[in-house]
């Protein structure tokens, strides 16, 4: 946040106003909205494995993306690949 906000001459809390009137969403939710779509997308397109993905798309472990997946889509990575 502190870099994007840098980058656009803006404060951190002016740019996290600002994203939420515009998006509806907070700065994380908004990173972790785009993290699980790339990751995702690898998931359908790949065979690459899960801790791979994870750390493609800025997750340390294949864990904490696979319990994000399941909260935000109610599905498991094998559902998920599959689909």
């Amino acid at each position: 946040m502190e870099q994007a906000a840098g980058d656009l001459a803006t404060s951190k809390r002016t740019l996290a106003r600002r994203l939420h009137e515009v998006l509806g969403k907070t700065p994380v939710a908004y990173v972790q909205d785009l993290r699980v779509e790339s990751a995702l997308h690898l998931l359908k397109t790949s065979s690459t494995s899960v801790e791979r993905i994870a750390g493609m798309v800025g997750y340390a472990d294949g864990v904490t993306l696979r319990t994000l997946l399941r909260r935000r889509l109610g599905k498991g990575i094998r559902e998920l690949r599959a689909a």
